[in-house]
């Protein structure tokens, strides 16, 4: 498989997965997850209630997913997945336990960093640089 290809099966697994966590534990209201967002609330002091902590998460990875699949900002979504899985992993961590979500989030986080990297531009010196600062430079050379 090419590197093109590659790059939209990592889209597509990423976003996919996003997705079904969004419509079909978070949206719908599974047990599952209204338990898992009760924990969360509870973690927090009722500060954020359970509906909305729970739907506002689902909200966010709906636009992340979004922003993943589309070329143009699929470096911004996979930043985000990135940030993300990370705020999702440490929640496990310290607070909810371990559990199919937590090794979701294991498994999806380095897709979006193999995404970055794979998609990154290499300097004239040889460092990364990224795909918008290269198509600025090259707008401002014109």
């Amino acid at each position: 498989m090419n590197k093109k290809h590659s790059l939209v099966a990592i889209r597509l697994l990423v976003a996919v997965n996003l997705l079904y966590a969004a419509i079909f534990a978070k949206f719908a209201g599974i047990p599952q997850s209204v338990a898992l967002f009760t924990q969360m609330s509870q973690a927090f002091h009722g500060l954020i209630p359970q509906p909305v902590f729970r739907l506002g998460s689902g909200v966010f990875e709906t636009t992340v997913a979004v922003l993943f699949l589309i070329p143009k900002t699929a470096r911004l979504g996979a930043r985000l997945v990135i940030v993300w899985m990370t705020a999702i992993i440490l929640s496990h961590i310290f607070v909810l336990g371990y559990g199919v979500f937590f090794v979701d989030a294991l498994m999806v986080m380095p897709l979006a960093v193999i995404y970055l990297l794979l998609t990154r531009r290499h300097s004239h010196w040889g460092e990364p640089e990224s795909v918008g600062t290269t198509a600025a430079l090259q707008t401002h050379n014109k």
